[in-house]
């Protein structure tokens, strides 16, 4: 009779121990499910930050090369100028064609860049 009560009595805590440990473990899925939502998350704003990312730079370069025609422009103007003033005029009409032309590339260029950058806010 002692020897069962004993056997009882172990078993006892042997499940008080299972019981526990059923609960710790159940503990420990629910905040491993929260990890993985909480990684699952952080991905997906990651690879928006990287979207945005990688817009800023096709922005940042349209911008520079826009950047560049304007200074190639400036560079003709200036030319001009220089050329009208040393009485250059065959000079000066050459550049004036070649400003008319760089103009012409300017505004095809900015329709493009505006385009790119409506399609890239649409995707």
């Amino acid at each position: 009779m002692i020897n069962m009560s004993i056997c009882n009595s172990q078993q006892r805590r042997v499940d008080r121990k299972i019981n526990r440990l059923k609960a710790e473990m159940a503990g420990i899925r629910k905040q491993q499910q929260c990890i993985r939502q909480g990684q699952r998350e952080i991905r997906e704003r990651f690879e928006e930050i990287e979207s945005e990312c990688d817009q800023l730079k096709k922005e940042t370069e349209l911008v520079s090369q826009a950047s560049d025609k304007n200074q190639l422009r400036l560079d003709i103007m200036l030319k001009i100028l220089k050329a009208r003033q040393e009485n250059d005029f065959a000079k000066a009409a050459d550049l004036t064609c070649s400003l008319r032309l760089v103009f012409r590339i300017f505004f095809s260029y900015l329709i493009f860049f505006y385009v790119q950058l409506v399609f890239a806010s649409i995707g």
